[in-house]
């Protein structure tokens, strides 16, 4: 009998943890055989014997840590030789989801315990990145020695360059004065002597007007009828002999015209087809094979205009303008020569003004607490992917462009950093890019990792013109000495 009471006795001095499955031990204390036990939620208590009975009581699911009773239950893998883990307590039938397999205790399957494999493993990667992180590190270090340096370098010429500007302005203004009036001067001239030579054409055109005009007029009357069109050969337009009643209204459309009606109505049509006819006779004069026809435009032209074979018509508004004077010439130079004084100068000053700005641009960005990310802006990394290739520049933009074509889609452009505190260095976003066919402006995520060198590794679509890009880079690595708090997984 004292065996048999002795047992009982060890029996009842078991750790209450250790007779309870999938119970994490920052709760065990709540969990005391014998006695009752609440929900931890407080909701309602309970015998212990309802505890891990495979029915559900407690609203939160604290009295089935061990069953798939409760359906937001959780229970928890020792995992040995690997890390701890909270799991949900409905598991994937004959699925293990702890490594150890305890979560299938009550099943048929035979899990095997494969912790320590998966721990040698967790343990090798993170002494892979520990390394990297290392690596990493000792370059961030020197990238944030740069960016201090970009910093005051910023901050030391911003003075300099607007003293430098101020000087410059008031001297760029008097040019730019000079410059208008060489200007003014110049095209007051120019203007006048085109409008004279464009006086001088019209006279031109007009005496050529009024001899056409007398040898059309086969009367002399000073009018030109629908008979007289209807007799000249020159208006036959479609070679069959007969000038027909909707080839005379091509040249007039009242009865009669004067010279001063046909100047302004009539000649410039007469005068094309004066032309036509020409190099019609031109190339029948060119084809020996044919016969020559009768140049009916011979005697449309007094015999000074008939100067060689070819009849060539010498087109009043076709005649070159003369050279401009020898005054209109200087006036040109002078105005040439104000106006490249003053592009100097505000080339100068235009040159100064991108300079301050990209100065407090910079002042302005955020690159971090120590400038680690300074170094970054200005620089652009491209990955390959498929058929097209990614670019991201840092603090600028992100593009994709065809790898077989020469145009770019902009993917967005760089809004602020994204990431939730206190890693709010790890992730960016770039907005606004080109409109989607039938869709939104594309934009782009990009989630950054610590890397030892600077490199995109990734770009997705996960939704439809909203991209993600995994960017690796130095400037993301954390001091490997600084421990994070460890994290447990679901």
């Amino acid at each position: 009998m004292i065996p048999l009471f002795i047992g009982i006795i060890g029996v009842l001095i078991v750790p209450a943890q250790a007779e309870i499955r999938g119970l994490a031990p920052d709760v065990a204390t709540f969990y005391k055989v014998g006695k009752e036990f609440a929900c931890l939620d407080g909701s309602l208590k309970i015998p212990f014997t309802q505890v891990n009975d495979d029915y559900c009581d407690c609203p939160d699911g604290s009295d089935e840590p061990g069953t798939s009773a409760c359906p937001n239950g959780r229970f928890y893998c020792q995992n040995g030789g690997h890390k701890p883990l909270h799991i949900f307590a409905s598991p994937i039938p004959f699925f293990s989801d702890c490594c150890d397999g305890s979560d299938e205790w009550g099943s048929n399957v035979k899990c095997s315990n494969i912790c320590n494999e998966l721990g040698r493993a967790a343990r090798e990667e993170a002494e892979r990145r520990a390394e990297i992180a290392r690596k990493g590190w000792a370059v961030r270090s020197e990238m944030a020695r740069q960016g201090q340096d970009l910093k005051t370098e910023s901050e030391a010429k911003v003075e300099p360059l607007r003293a430098e500007r101020e000087q410059l302005v008031p001297s760029r203004d008097e040019l730019e004065k000079k410059k208008k009036e060489a200007e003014d001067l110049e095209r007051s001239a120019k203007d006048e002597f085109r409008k004279k030579w464009e006086d001088e054409k019209n006279v031109k055109k007009r005496a050529r007007s009024d001899q056409v005009f007398d040898q059309l007029d086969l009367n002399q009357d000073g009018k030109l009828t629908r008979d007289d069109i209807a007799k000249n050969a020159l208006f036959d337009t479609n070679g069959d002999g007969i000038v027909d009643e909707e080839e005379i209204k091509v040249y007039l459309t009242t009865e009669e015209v004067d010279k001063e009606q046909f100047f302004t109505q009539t000649y410039d049509l007469v005068k094309i087809q004066m032309r036509n006819q020409a190099d019609h006779q031109k190339e029948e004069k060119q084809a020996p094979e044919e016969l020559a026809h009768e140049d009916d435009l011979d005697d449309l032209e007094p015999e000074e205009e008939k100067h060689d074979e070819h009849h060539d018509h010498h087109d009043e508004d076709d005649l070159p303008m003369p050279e401009y004077t020898e005054e209109i010439k200087a006036l040109i130079a002078a105005y040439e020569k104000a106006r490249d004084d003053w592009q100097e100068v505000n080339t100068k000053v235009s040159d100064l003004d991108r300079q301050i700005n990209d100065a407090e641009s910079f002042l302005q960005q955020d690159f971090g607490p120590d400038q680690a990310w300074a170094s970054l802006k200005g620089k652009c990394f491209d990955l390959d992917e498929g058929q097209y290739t990614y670019k991201m520049c840092p603090f600028d933009k992100t593009v994709q462009k065809d790898r077989h074509g020469h145009s770019e889609t902009r993917l967005g452009e760089f809004t602020g950093w994204t990431g939730k505190e206190p890693r709010k260095y790890s992730e960016q976003m770039y907005e606004k890019g080109q409109q989607c066919w039938n869709g939104p402006q594309r934009s782009t995520k990009v989630i950054i990792e610590c890397g030892e060198t600077e490199q995109l590794v990734e770009a997705t679509e996960p939704a439809k013109c909203e991209y993600q890009f995994r960017f690796h880079t130095p400037a993301a690595c954390n001091n490997p000495d600084q421990k994070d708090p460890p994290h447990e997984e679901l």
